[in-house]
């Protein structure tokens, strides 16, 4: 999700600004992870019955708090990861390109 971020956003990522290009990609990536846990939390409130009286599947969409609080953790440490291995990744191509 990181790696798609960065492409999508772009246009907004700052030459020689790190700490603010991580901030967006960080937080774009994120918040995309919020969106997740609250659509799990959705998921589980309205198709657990459903899905067990129609079709006899006991289903579970969402774990507890520490689930949810380790998702959210390991997405931001992939973002900050991803983001640390592109400005490596980056700077060496621009000094073998001299």
């Amino acid at each position: 999700m990181a790696m798609f971020m960065a492409a999508y956003l772009k246009k907004y990522i700052l030459e020689k600004e790190f700490l603010k290009n991580m901030l967006i990609v960080v937080g774009a990536t994120t918040f995309v992870g919020v969106v997740w846990e609250f659509s799990e939390y959705i998921a589980n409130q309205t198709l657990i019955d459903p899905l067990y009286r129609w079709f006899k599947i006991k289903a579970y969409f969402m774990g507890d708090l520490e689930d949810t609080v380790s998702d959210l953790t390991l997405d931001i440490l992939g973002a900050s990861s991803f983001w640390i291995i592109h400005l490596l990744r980056s700077r060496d191509e621009k000094i073998q390109k001299y």
